[in-house]
């Protein structure tokens, strides 16, 4: 293996290593708005292309779980803005990319946030890692 190719090995390494932290931050971020509202353990899962934080034995009003929902993308990428101001060029670049990666990899998290922004603030919101179910409360005013 000459120079060029241990370069581009280590800086793959470098990437692999940095994604994987992102993903464990990201899903930390989840976990600890799941215990902020629930103060129960919320349960954590690696699949073969995702990993996530849950809560499933529990009920969260929407408006609660926007924070759930939002909460890694507004975190990371905040402190990671301000991180590529603070740290030296070279880091920079690195920075952008996980800032980038964590936007990107919070797509289904916005989707849920749009879902929700639709939902009345009387929902209530089942995430179980691989299913999340929505439960609007209905009127029984009138009804038998």
């Amino acid at each position: 293996m000459n120079t060029s190719d241990s370069i581009t090995a280590g800086v793959w390494a470098v990437v692999v290593a940095a994604v994987v932290l992102l993903a464990t931050i990201h899903e930390s971020i989840h976990g600890f708005f799941f215990w902020v509202f629930t103060r129960s353990r919320p349960t954590f899962a690696i699949r073969l292309f995702y990993a996530y934080a849950s809560a499933p034995d529990w009920y969260i009003p929407t408006r609660q779980f926007m924070i759930v929902a939002l909460g890694p993308l507004v975190i990371i990428d905040v402190v990671g803005i301000l991180l590529m101001l603070l740290v030296p060029e070279s880091w920079a670049l690195l920075i952008a990319v996980m800032v980038a990666f964590n936007t990107g990899g919070s797509a289904g998290d916005l989707l849920v946030f749009i879902r929700l922004f639709k939902l009345s603030p009387t929902c209530l919101a089942n995430d179980t890692g691989d299913v999340m179910t929505f439960y609007e409360p209905t009127s029984t005013i009138g009804h038998p």
